[in-house]
């Protein structure tokens, strides 16, 4: 109360304020804390960043430099391999030994893979198994299968029943009785019958008018059994490995400008036409031959055998030269058969045939059976 009294009056008409904290102002228009914030990855690839100062001795420079194309330069250029180098390579003691090794491993190798074909008895160089030709004969079978399913003809088809029949005799005359065999008679105008490797027969209905009865059938079937009973898609296959060392050393020339890019190309014309044709024609007569001599010991008449190959040339819508298709001609394939007649009678007295025929022949003269024939 002293302190009141002795206050002044003017301090005593002033009101007593108490000061207060300023107001809170809106977040809306407040300022953000930090204007136009740099992106994480801006920031860190922004070329505004300083780069680490090199030592001057630094032998490099990051610093682009551009170059203008010289014609008369690059004329002038040196080759990176010349031929004088090519030359000293050649020569070289290492290069020489390294030849030496490839290729007696080579002949090594070569000479021993020479087996002799059945019946023919033709040398040959065969490098696959049994076992890797059947795994890729599976693959084709399956394809084949999948294409023409729904050309195969039921079991009960007189066709299917007719080249059963002959397949199980020329069977029992080759000695493949082991092989899980299958047939599959397909309907289609194409002139063509073939057997994969594993036992896989395919005929097309086109081409029993060829065959017209069960002997011109046993030389069509002869002919395809044959190639399976030599290994001849082996052979094939083997044939590929011993020819691409010749397309390697092709492309290499190519490579160092010896050949001017056209070694591989002709080469391979080379190759194809010098070696695989001729080689493949070589196969499809030993077919022949082995097929003959097999119907034959199977007591069916091996003279029937060039008249399929008649009708075969006369089907032919063009004729192509024999140099440049894999196949013989039809009209060196019957001069071929005409001479083999003589050994195929042979083979076929020997099994014990002639006495069989004369009294099928007269049984079916009793009966009304003969074969089955489509003209």
């Amino acid at each position: 109360m002293l302190r009141n009294a002795f206050r002044s009056p003017l301090l005593r008409g002033l009101p007593r304020t108490i000061p207060r904290p300023p107001p809170p102002t809106s977040l809306i228009s407040s300022p953000p804390l930090r204007q136009n914030p740099t992106p994480f990855l801006k920031k860190q690839f922004s070329s505004n960043r300083r780069r680490p100062r090199l030592p001057s001795s630094f032998p490099y420079s990051f610093r682009s430099k551009h170059a203008r194309f010289d014609p008369e330069a690059a004329r002038n250029a040196k080759p990176l391999f010349t031929s004088e180098q090519f030359s000293t390579f050649i020569r070289s003691r290492g290069t020489i030994a390294f030849s030496i090794f490839m290729a007696g491993g080579m002949v090594i190798f070569y000479f021993s893979n020479i087996e002799e074909v059945p019946v023919s008895g033709r040398k040959r160089f065969n490098c696959y198994s049994e076992a890797a030709v059947e795994r890729e004969g599976r693959m084709m079978y399956r394809k084949i299968m999948s294409e023409t399913a729904h050309s195969i003809l039921p079991e009960r088809d007189p066709r299917v029943k007719m080249v059963k029949r002959v397949m199980e005799r020329l069977i029992m005359g080759s000695g493949l009785e082991n092989v899980n065999w299958e047939v599959h008679v397909i309907e289609s105008q194409e002139k063509n019958a073939f057997v994969i490797p594993g036992g896989k027969v395919f005929v097309y209905t086109g081409i029993l008018p060829i065959a017209k009865n069960d002997d011109g059938l046993a030389t069509i079937l002869g002919h395809e059994i044959a190639h399976n009973l030599a290994q001849h898609a082996a052979e094939s296959m083997s044939r590929v490995i011993w020819l691409q060392p010749f397309r390697f050393l092709f492309m290499w020339l190519d490579a160092t400008g010896v050949t001017m890019g056209l070694g591989q190309f002709l080469g391979d014309i080379a190759l194809q036409f010098g070696v695989a044709m001729p080689a493949s024609r070589k196969q499809e007569s030993e077919a022949d031959f082995i097929g003959l001599m097999m119907m034959a010991k199977s007591c069916y008449n091996p003279n029937a055998a060039p008249g399929v190959w008649r009708r075969m040339e006369a089907a032919e819508t063009h004729g192509i030269p024999q140099w440049l298709s894999t196949h013989p001609s039809s009209k060196n394939r019957i001069t071929q058969m005409e001479s083999w007649l003589m050994k195929a009678e042979t083979a076929r007295s020997e099994s014990g045939c002639a006495e069989t025929n004369h009294f099928t022949s007269r049984f079916q003269d009793t009966l009304g059976l003969m074969n089955m024939r489509w003209d």
